[in-house]
């Protein structure tokens, strides 16, 4: 698998960190970890991305879905944001119009 994710709790937040690609070979992992959280956490959950090193497509599809249908749940999502390539991307998509993404984890938590 290219991805890694780890699950952890801080501070009445669900915290999911990845590292390496997310593409559409490892998206599947991460839904079955992001649907998890939507059963266990009822608040606030955030995906910290700086360790992705790389997402396609179906890969960043699928964390802009997962955010709005956590949103729709009246939950929140944020993303920490991603560093290098993946940066880049969602700054060139303007994705912070429509997700909350911070610099770090102590804004994220706030």
């Amino acid at each position: 698998m290219a991805i890694d994710v780890i699950v952890r709790g801080s501070q009445g937040a669900t915290i999911v960190d990845f590292h390496g690609r997310l593409d559409i070979h490892s998206r599947w992992h991460v839904k079955a970890i992001i649907n998890q959280c939507c059963h266990t956490e009822f608040d606030h959950l955030i995906l910290n991305l700086q360790g992705l090193t790389f997402v396609d497509s179906a890969g960043l599809g699928f964390l802009v879905m997962s955010s709005q249908q956590f949103k729709d749940l009246g939950r929140r999502m944020t993303w920490i944001e991603p560093q290098g390539f993946v940066g880049d991307l969602i700054k060139n998509l303007q994705l912070q119009n429509l997700i909350a993404i911070c610099p770090n984890e102590q804004d994220a938590l706030s």
